[in-house]
């Protein structure tokens, strides 16, 4: 099946996604000039695991092909759940149903589309994303089409649904608000896509009557669902260093809301606590985020970029614990797992680390392909979709009483 694109649209798509991929390229070189020295000897290679005892007992249930990897695209291929069935998606078109505890599959459709993001679960439905802007949603029961259309450029992260209306934000700095119902329009704000920025956006999360999202301006945002109307904006640090590569400071890891607090990060920028109704700052330190953030009622965990993870007080932003087990690794997003975070890497490890002291609890190898995507949490399964297309299912043994 394939979805038409307009011309001016692909057009935007050629423009943007040259725009965006051509400093990232750039910043991979400058960067790998600064931190290598130019000299082999240099090059900062993953930190070797350590040996640890483990705490807990884990246990691969399943393995499943989803379809075509994606290796190196920086791709938002995220599992997600009803709660009874697990639904991927692979970048040369498939999305899959599976039953959660035997990976049978229960209904599989191919599309002549490259997807980049989603799918999002809400309300039956299921929300995909295109390197061409395309956006589809689909019966979360059968897997049927409900309705296409095509946005402004490329979608790097999973929609945000509430209500009657889906909100998607591509990479020339767009937020748009669409009907659930037919994928029409129903607003769109812009935000100036800097001159240099990373490959990647933050997914809008919504609040109340807000729709809120980081940009790559460093700013995070508040719109009315209603009518995009701005509420209000916050920049989460001003811009430092004297170079342009130093000035990055995109905030492209998905923003998290807990209670009336946000909590963003940006690259080479900072993390910080905002009060959601007025976006004022609570707290802020120094750090560098692209992967992600995760928080409790205690505290806020996050995976820096050079792989170190940290877990910070939620209500002042005092560091709890630091570790540099994972340097170099490119660990993804932290999530939450009853007492543990759980952390993929390059190499394909799955590792659980204690949230109060940040030591190892277990660690378990599951592919030779590198994980990108935060797994997802399901009572005490994970499910992870690898780089190479690989869907799978790990259990946390629970322990008899």
């Amino acid at each position: 099946m394939r979805l038409g694109v307009k011309k001016s649209v692909l057009g935007n798509f050629q423009e943007s996604s040259m725009r965006m991929a051509l400093p990232f390229c750039m910043l991979i070189i400058l960067q790998g000039c600064a931190l290598f020295g130019g000299d082999d000897e240099d090059v900062l290679l993953p930190t070797e695991l350590v040996e640890f005892e483990a705490i807990i007992e884990v246990d691969e249930k399943w393995d499943v092909s989803i379809g075509k990897g994606h290796e190196g695209l920086g791709l938002a291929l995220k599992p997600t759940t009803d709660g009874e069935q697990v639904y991927a998606a692979s970048f040369n078109g498939n999305v899959v149903a599976l039953e959660t505890n035997r990976g049978k599959k229960v209904w599989k459709t191919n599309f002549d589309l490259s997807f980049t993001s989603g799918p999002t679960f809400k309300d039956g439905i299921l929300v995909l994303g295109t390197n061409n802007g395309e956006l589809i949603a689909l019966d979360a029961l059968t897997g049927g089409v409900l309705w296409a259309t095509t946005v402004s450029s490329e979608i790097l992260a999973p929609v945000a649904i509430k209500d009657d209306k889906i909100f998607v934000r591509t990479v020339d700095g767009s937020l748009t608000a669409l009907s659930k119902e037919d994928g029409t329009q129903q607003w769109l704000v812009n935000h100036k896509v800097p001159r240099l920025s990373l490959r990647g956006t933050s997914a809008p999360v919504n609040f109340a009557n807000a729709v809120l999202c980081g940009f790559d301006d460093g700013k995070v945002s508040a719109y009315d669902v209603t009518n995009g109307t701005l509420l209000w904006e916050t920049m989460l640090t001003p811009p430092s260093g004297k170079t342009e590569i130093e000035k990055v400071m995109d905030i492209d890891a998905p923003i998290v809301v807990l209670g009336n607090e946000l909590y963003a990060g940006s690259y080479q920028g900072a993390l910080g606590a905002m009060a959601v109704e007025s976006g004022d700052i609570i707290w802020v330190t120094e750090a560098s985020i692209y992967a992600g953030i995760a928080a409790d009622e205690n505290a806020v965990f996050v995976s820096e970029t050079d792989g170190t993870i940290m877990a910070l007080s939620r209500f002042t932003g005092r560091e709890i614990w630091k570790k540099e087990n994972l340097l170099y690794r490119s660990p993804t997003a932290p999530v939450i797992m009853d007492d543990s975070i759980v952390i993929g890497d390059l190499e394909g490890y799955l590792h659980w680390l204690d949230k109060a002291t940040g030591e190892t609890q277990e660690r378990i190898s599951i592919s030779k392909s590198k994980i990108s995507n935060a797994p997802l949490v399901l009572n005490n399964s994970i499910y992870v979709l690898t780089d190479s297309g690989n869907l799978i299912s790990v259990e946390k043994k629970i322990p008899s009483s």
